[in-house]
């Protein structure tokens, strides 16, 4: 009986090293994990989104990036009344997203512009990225 309590610790630690051989050898999931984190890239974006550093993307470009939250009144020159809303920004690629992220944006004419609306993110590109991936997974939705 001694003997096999002795034993008993070498033999689990033997069964325990073969079922992690086992669980390696389980191909990746198509979604990566944010490096050693618990937490997939796009849960990470998730919460990024809520709360990247202050003031949360859903306050202008609502729950899921779709946009047209608004976000003030205002009046032109000529005393007209406008309403600014958030745009969509589930159809802006990484580097775009980036761009705007950093207050760096191209106009119309390619000429590189600052938002007048949009507050600076100190955003890592891991951060953006998965912020990125949150945006393509509920653009579908």
């Amino acid at each position: 009986m001694k003997k096999l309590l002795l034993l008993l610790p070498i033999l689990l630690f033997s069964v325990e090293q073969n079922s992690i051989q086992i669980v390696q050898n389980i191909p990746p999931t198509p979604i990566e994990k944010v490096n050693d984190s618990f937490l997939l890239e796009v849960e990470y974006g998730r919460m990024l989104y809520k709360n990247p550093r202050g003031i949360s993307c859903s306050q202008c470009h609502g729950k899921e990036g779709k946009g047209g939250h608004k976000i003030a009144k205002y009046y032109d020159r000529n005393k007209n009344p406008k309403i600014l809303k958030g745009l969509d920004i589930t159809g802006y690629n990484l580097s775009q997203l980036e761009a705007s992220l950093k207050n760096r944006y191209r106009d119309k004419t390619n000429r590189l512009v600052r938002h007048k609306v949009m507050p600076m993110y100190y955003l890592t590109k891991e951060e953006i990225g998965a912020i990125y991936t949150y945006l393509q997974e509920v653009k579908n939705r």
